[in-house]
């Protein structure tokens, strides 16, 4: 077996990935966005070569940590790898880490890998468009279906596109609705830069309601699915819907351009925003966090055990009876 980390050189450039999150553009704005390093891993099984897209974090007191998923899970993917293999894989990854200047190994996947503790409660919900959009929408409870008429009834409209006024108006939107939860936003230049250097493989929508911007969100697209990644929400317009109805309309955008999947994204397990996704979601999977710290083997020999074995060669027998009695437990 053999490893070998190399930095990521063409994350620089644009790229023709199918999935943004294999983008050497999209992993090189991460990494920048994170202060992280962009690197591929190759690990040289007996059997196999991965090749493991992941990321560097330098540690405060020496050594660097290796991540697989950092922002989304999906940054982390090991192509060719069925959930059955994935765990003996990692386990001879951290093996082969103990002989580089990688101290910790952090993973975020939707793997479960057993025995190793996992140190959140995220989950994945996602609208399956099957057999239909109508059929989806007819599994929806009364409740919610009115729900989404609402806005609809007071002139709810919408733009899909990338134009530098729809990424304004996500911006003042996103930017609000963090302020109001009291997180920290990206800066707008982040998103800005997803869009010059991703252009096929992000879109913006906004909602509009008197005549101004209501709801909005980005998301990632490819030919099987549309990933909500951020969004934002007027304060005042919340409720009125307008949240929902801008998911739903993502669930019909996926319908018309040919799209299996809307993944409505990440959130904490029985939350509020899962129970709201829920209304919508007819699948959840887990996510799970995993940390692993990569320590050498120790030595099956101590210092103190050398030095024991010197003494009994260079003694009497009834020396080393005496030793047995006072060190031999040490040994085991």
């Amino acid at each position: 077996m053999s490893i070998t980390i190399t930095p990521d050189l063409a994350n620089a450039q644009k790229h023709d990935s199918v999935d943004i999150f294999t983008s050497p553009a999209f992993r090189s704005i991460i990494a920048h966005e994170f202060k992280l390093q962009a690197v591929q891993v190759t690990l040289a099984l007996k059997e196999q070569v991965h090749f493991i897209p992941a990321f560097t974090r330098n540690n405060l007191l020496g050594g660097k940590t290796l991540i697989l998923g950092a922002g989304f899970d999906k940054t982390g993917v090991i192509l060719g790898v069925n959930a059955q293999d994935y765990g003996h894989v990692i386990e001879q990854l951290a093996q082969e880490l103990t002989a580089t200047d990688i101290k910790c190994l952090e993973i975020r996947t939707t793997q479960h890998i057993p025995c190793l503790p996992d140190e959140a409660d995220k989950v994945e919900l996602n609208v399956d468009i099957q057999p239909s959009v109508e059929a989806v929408w007819e599994s929806l409870s009364t409740n919610t279906r009115k729900n989404i008429r609402r806005p609809l009834k007071r002139g709810f409209t919408s733009i899909i596109g990338t134009t530098p006024k729809l990424l304004d108006e996500f911006y003042q939107l996103y930017r609000m609705s963090l302020h109001d939860i009291g997180s920290l936003p990206h800066p707008k230049p982040f998103f800005a830069d997803l869009l010059a250097q991703c252009p096929e493989q992000t879109e913006i929508f906004v909602g509009y309601m008197d005549n101004l911007p209501v709801v909005s969100s980005i998301s990632f697209t490819n030919q099987d699915e549309i990933y909500g990644a951020w969004s934002g929400i007027h304060s005042d317009y919340k409720k009125h819907n307008v949240f929902l109805a801008m998911l739903w309309q993502m669930v019909e955008h996926c319908g018309e351009t040919g799209r299996k999947t809307y993944n409505l994204g990440r959130s904490s397990a029985d939350s509020n925003p899962y129970q709201f996704k829920l209304k919508l979601a007819n699948r959840v999977h887990k996510i799970y966090y995993y940390r692993l710290p990569i320590t050498s083997p120790r030595k099956t020999r101590s210092h103190t055990q050398d030095a024991a074995s010197w003494l009994i060669r260079n003694t009497p027998e009834i020396v080393m009876d005496g030793l047995s009695r006072t060190l031999l437990h040490r040994f085991y």
